[in-house]
């Protein structure tokens, strides 16, 4: 035990050397992963420019997270590296990224671990539990069909705006109060969404804007599959936005959100999810 602890401290004083950022705080996780490239792939998916860095020890199986508390916090750190197929003390990794590992990096999954994550999430819960629940992805999606709107009256001001609302919506997902469902879905999309909200963000030109809302569709689509919202969303597409595009919305009724006023009933409703 004394040696595991001098191991643990000699590796975090020379990390917490050699990484410093603005606002830095340090913590320290368990990560499962033990194969010769763990260190390159854990370290990779957690590391973010001036941001935040990772340094894992293969043989501790400790992850000691570095990173700027104003842009950015342990849990979206350990989220990535989940999504990079390596479970942890907060998320568990998506079984389909585990399943992209190396045969020679598909470490032995903790059981009990698994199961106590999995009875959390599906033991039964209060009612005011279950909302919270349910309003994690709500944001998500309420936050989606504001935007839909503001390119449906090709408001600028108003796009901008919930761009902005969307990309928050999505980083204000608390996991631990998702159901077992709607966290594994979650952890599937998450990756793209942020992604592509990231690039919205950057994005000004309103035409490509909505080019990047249109790449939204399909992991929207996925996740409306799965998320018990209880209300009817319509699946839609425009046949003629970038060979064909798609959208989600709340209304039947179709108002287009990749040309608005030009040509606003332009599409049709291709899936109903109830």
């Amino acid at each position: 035990m004394k040696k595991y602890s001098f191991l643990v401290i000699g590796s975090f004083l020379a990390f917490t050397a050699n990484a410093q950022f603005k606002n830095q705080e340090t913590k320290q996780f368990q990560v499962k992963g033990n194969c010769v490239n763990a260190k390159e792939l854990i370290e990779k998916a957690g590391n973010q420019p001036r941001i935040s860095k990772v340094d894992f020890d293969a043989s501790t199986q400790i992850a000691l997270i570095t990173y700027n508390k104003a842009k950015t916090n342990s849990n979206e750190i350990l989220k990535k590296v989940a999504l990079a197929g390596f479970d942890n003390a907060e998320y568990m990794a998506p079984d389909e990224a585990y399943a992209k590992l190396e045969k020679d990096c598909q470490y032995s999954r903790d059981k009990k671990m698994t199961m106590n994550h999995k009875e959390m999430n599906n033991s039964n819960h209060t009612s005011n539990e279950s909302s919270q629940q349910q309003n994690q992805l709500s944001l998500v999606f309420d936050a989606y069909f504001s935007l839909k709107d503001a390119f449906v009256k090709t408001n600028e001001s108003e796009i901008s705006k919930q761009i902005t609302a969307f990309s928050k919506s999505i980083s204000a997902v608390e996991m631990g109060k998702l159901s077992h469902e709607s966290h594994t879905i979650w952890m599937e999309v998450f990756k793209d969404l942020e992604t592509t909200s990231k690039q919205l963000v950057q994005e000004k030109n309103i035409d490509k804007q909505r080019a990047f809302f249109a790449k939204l569709s399909s992991p929207m689509y996925k996740l409306a599959q799965k998320a018990n919202l209880g209300y009817t969303i319509y699946y839609q597409n425009c046949p003629m936005f970038n060979g064909g595009s798609n959208w989600l919305s709340k209304d039947s009724d179709i108002k287009n959100p990749f040309y608005g006023n030009i040509m606003l009933t332009c599409g049709g409703t291709i899936e109903t999810l109830k």
